[in-house]
């Protein structure tokens, strides 16, 4: 699949080293420069100047850490659609230090290059105690050849319900915005040298990926490999293409035993068990929306991946194929229902129909994230005024959060701040009850 099929996908879906360059601050609205679209974490008075397109911006504040780039950035600039517009700068940053010497290389706008770089997704945290005790357990998989599937991955040990399999950081992160305005030969030399900037263990993880059938390298690395991410907070800047090395060796299925979950703000994405896995089952996630329709979903799968799929749900018999379809096809209907009931303020229909998309969920084999589940009824009953129930609900969900142990906690301190809320009402409410 070549990269104009790539951008295609997304909008469907919406799917000796040279003298360093260190990082400094970006110009205000208020001052823009005709290289650098104004940045929302900045502050004029820290910037007289504008500075070169080379220099990214952290935070506003002095204090923050600068990052260092291991290459000078190579930028290009395509043209402004009329005079009044400032032309949107595109530039390859690459770090060989990024996530303790993973590396990275994106390519991406200077206004989205500074945000990812203000919220602190280049810093390397201390790992949270859930990640550790996770490590206690030694490698949950390993990639293995999988009969009539070139590589995959199978777990080597029992894998628990809801626990995170894979924790994997991007390779290259690209900018749909550049992929889609960028002449074709610049594109494939600038990610040609993306590629040629990451450390040598990382760049032959890449080049060893599988690769799909097109012309050129970097179209047929990432056509079979690539998944859409959303970064940033300015229009058409959002989606990204990320290029996950180790993640890319899981194969499709119809009826995956995981799912990703993707943090901007640590770079992460976290692969996680839709149910228990057991030694040596492959563990698969689908390349598809879940409620997909078996004969759109083949056509989908052969049509960007080049491949039939010929799994239980594609081939089975007619029954088991319209059992799976009717399941899924409810599920999506359950969940458009629940949002409409949830926007015109029916919080108890929604409440009913949830309870009633779980069981779907389960049923199918692909239930959602526990913690995620709670904390949307907490909030439903919280709404509709059952102050009981919200509680309940917000300390499941704060507890799931706690034993997920992901490397991004802004999960769980926004359902501790939520169940502190919900409790402090509630035992306001039973003191007054009292009196």
């Amino acid at each position: 699949m070549a990269l104009s099929s790539i951008l295609s996908l997304v909008l469907l879906a919406s799917a000796g080293k040279a003298k360093q360059t260190t990082a400094t601050g970006f110009p205000s609205a208020k001052q823009q420069c005709p290289h650098h679209p104004a940045g929302r974490l900045e502050t004029a008075a820290l910037l007289p100047v504008c500075p070169l397109p080379g220099h990214i911006g952290v935070l506003s504040d002095e204090s923050s850490n600068a990052i260092a780039w291991d290459y000078p950035p190579k930028c290009i600039s395509p043209p402004a659609k009329d005079n009044t517009t400032v032309p949107r700068i595109d530039c390859l940053f690459t770090s060989t230090t990024f996530r303790n010497g993973h590396g990275i290389s994106l390519v991406s706008s200077t206004l989205t290059t500074s945000h990812i770089v203000g919220v602190g997704s280049f810093d390397d945290e201390a790992p949270p105690l859930g990640v550790q005790r996770r490590e206690n357990l030694g490698p949950a998989y390993e990639i293995v050849p999988v009969e009539g599937k070139g590589l995959g991955v199978v777990a080597k040990r029992k894998i628990k319900r809801g626990e995170i399999v894979m924790s994997d950081y991007p390779s290259l992160l690209i900018g749909t915005g550049f992929l889609g305005t960028a002449q074709p030969h610049h594109r494939r030399r600038m990610l040609k040298q993306a590629i040629n900037q990451l450390p040598d263990k990382l760049r032959s993880k890449v080049r060893g990926l599988s690769r799909g059938a097109e012309k050129y390298e970097v179209d047929a690395i990432l056509g079979p490999n690539a998944n859409t991410v959303m970064i940033g907070e300015q229009d058409g800047e959002q989606m990204h293409v990320g290029l996950f090395a180790e993640a890319a060796r899981i194969n499709h299925g119809c009826r995956p035993n995981v799912h990703s979950r993707f943090s901007e703000r640590r770079l992460t994405m976290e692969i996680m068990a839709h149910v228990a896995i057991e030694p040596g089952e492959e563990i698969l996630m689908s390349y598809v929306p879940i409620t997909t329709v078996r004969d759109e979903r083949r056509k989908y799968l052969k049509d960007h991946w080049g491949f039939d799929c010929k799994c239980q749900l594609c081939t089975g018999t007619k029954n088991e194929i319209e059992e799976s379809e009717f399941y899924r096809r409810r599920q999506k209907s359950l969940k458009e229902s629940i949002e409409s009931a949830r926007a015109e303020g029916f919080f108890k229909d929604a409440i009913v129909m949830s309870g009633e998309w779980h069981e779907f969920s389960e049923w199918d084999m692909v239930p959602p994230l526990a913690p995620e589940y709670h904390d949307s009824l907490a909030n439903l009953h919280y709404a509709n005024g059952d102050l009981f129930n919200a509680t309940r609900y917000a300390r499941m969900a704060y507890d799931g959060w706690v034993r997920f142990g992901s490397v991004d906690d802004e999960k769980l301190e926004h359902s501790r701040t939520v169940l502190a809320k919900i409790e402090k009402e509630f035992e306001k409410s039973l003191k007054f009850e009292k009196d």
